[in-house]
């Protein structure tokens, strides 16, 4: 079970009702013989109308930015225009995440993601990243073969032997070798950061504004620290501490679900329609049981598919990005669970992997979060020590730690070793910027926020007291307000804010 660090709930399913070129596959790679970095730079954009008022275009970068003459992809844009034109400050770059996730997708979600004082004043603009979407992207796996990796990440205990781990981690890796070969080694942040450099350039800004969310965060920050003399205004929500290794991301990961899984209890057994009747230890140990039952016996989900222990965490994950949403249906699956029934859980995992309703995966978002997560980090994913993180990570974290340690064994076969930023992660001399902490985020938990804040001088924090993940854009005047006045004039409070979700 990857945890993936992306925009769920509402955006995403807005997203979701758009038809876009993104739920098309394919790999576009032409050679450039010849090409300089100069070309590059160059190039000119034509932007063509794909539906009301959003424009798109591709936009030529070369796979290896140390070969420019060899191989090319075209990257996915979409433009949201200014409405005000004589009002107009620049280009917004929006990344909701992933990594994996459509930034294309979530463009057309413009009037959603960003209030209309910001839409008056900035092109927004979405992509995706090289080797997402319709950005060059190539599924590694089957939709059968990703059914097997969802189903197979959990701990040896959950009824899996270490063997069913290692195939699919290992075939994962072999696939994805086979189908991309060195352009496996270019899928990485460090050349997506290249590549939003080079956008800044083509699209004339002298500088680069950035609305970054959960691992959109990671890449404003290594941006920030490769190019700090072109950050503009960046905001980023749901900050990743880009100096953690994968180890120390998985133990905080999962003691933050384990923090928002006691956040849902407290609330479910506070109403009359929770699935349990009791305090909110007695719940946790309900959960437990409930976890044990379904690892010794499997319930009968959809399509023939069978509700493991491994799928009622994953359904669990899935819930707790989301308070509104996926609290009640998490109340929901738990019912169901008692009535000997997985169908309420496979509608939560379904939603977090992206499956539709014919077992189709229509985008390659679970290959890419482990392309990315791989070329990402250095430390060890042997089983050794993923199984002595899962045993430590259970003290701790009993319902999460051990599923979420084995999360990175497929990094352990990758066949390219790790592309990490050529420069220390520190944001030296990049000017201020905004970044949102939500106190009780599953995913991006709020220590990470205040190491950021330290670690990073120019880093201006938001707290958002609430639950779920992120917390721009839910609601909060007193967060959203000090967005729009910093995107708009480049202000902030004197102090540190602390706002309510």
């Amino acid at each position: 079970m990857v945890i993936k660090s992306v925009i769920k709930g509402r955006i995403a399913i807005l997203g979701a009702l758009v038809v876009l070129a993104s739920s098309v596959l394919f790999y576009r790679a032409q050679t450039s013989e010849g090409w300089s970095i100069a070309d590059y730079q160059n190039q000119e954009l034509t932007w063509i109308n794909c539906g009301g008022p959003f424009l798109c275009a591709d936009l030529t970068v070369p796979i290896n930015y140390g070969k420019p003459g060899g191989e090319r992809l075209q990257l996915s844009l979409v433009k949201y225009p200014a409405t005000d034109k004589k009002k107009r400050l620049g280009s917004l770059l929006v990344n909701p995440g992933g990594p994996g996730a459509s930034g294309v997708e979530y463009g057309y979600a413009a009037e959603y993601i960003v209030s209309k004082k910001i839409l008056s004043a900035y092109d927004l603009i979405g992509f995706d990243p090289r080797g997402v979407g319709g950005s060059s992207a190539e599924r590694c796996l089957s939709n059968e073969e990703t059914d097997k990796l969802v189903e197979a990440n959990g701990p040896v205990v959950d009824g899996l032997s270490m063997a069913t781990l290692e195939e699919s981690s290992k075939l994962l890796a072999t696939r994805c070798l086979e189908k991309l070969g060195e352009r496996l080694k270019f899928l990485g942040s460090v050349d997506v950061v290249r590549d939003m450099e080079l956008m800044r350039q083509v699209l004339g800004e002298e500088k680069l504004n950035f609305l970054g969310k959960s691992y959109g965060t990671y890449l404003g920050l290594v941006y920030s620290s490769m190019y700090p003399k072109n950050v503009g205004r960046f905001v980023l929500d749901a900050v990743v501490d880009p100096n953690l290794s994968a180890n120390e991301i998985n133990k905080a990961q999962a003691l933050g679900f384990e923090i928002a899984l006691d956040a849902f209890l407290s609330d479910c057994i506070s109403k009359k329609d929770c699935f349990f009747k009791g305090t909110l230890e007695e719940a946790r140990v309900e959960v437990t049981r409930l976890q044990d039952s379904v690892a010794k016996k499997a319930l009968p989900g959809k399509d023939g598919r069978l509700a493991t222990g491994s799928i009622l965490v994953l359904a669990m994950v899935a819930s707790l990005y989301d308070s509104e949403t996926g609290w009640p249906a998490l109340n929901k699956a738990f019912k169901e669970v008692y009535a000997g029934k997985g169908g309420a859980l496979f509608d939560l995992v379904n939603g977090y992997v992206v499956r539709d309703a014919k077992g189709r995966y229509p985008s390659n978002e679970n290959e890419i979060a482990y392309i990315v997560n791989c070329l990402d980090r250095t430390d060890d994913a042997s089983p050794e020590r993923l199984a002595s993180d899962a045993e430590r990570f259970e003290s701790f974290a009993p319902h999460f730690g051990a599923y979420i340690a084995w999360s990175t064994l497929p990094c352990h076969y990758w066949p390219y070793e790790p592309v990490r930023p050529p420069v220390a992660l520190t944001g030296e001399n990049a000017p201020k910027f905004v970044v949102i902490g939500t106190t009780r985020d599953p995913a991006t938990p709020f220590a990470w926020a205040t190491e950021v804040t330290a670690k990073f001088p120019s880093a201006y924090l938001i707290t958002a007291d609430g639950d779920g993940h992120t917390g721009h854009g839910r609601g909060s005047s007193c967060v959203d307000g000090v967005v729009d006045t910093f995107f708009l004039s480049g202000e902030l409070p004197a102090r540190p804010l602390r706002c309510s979700l």
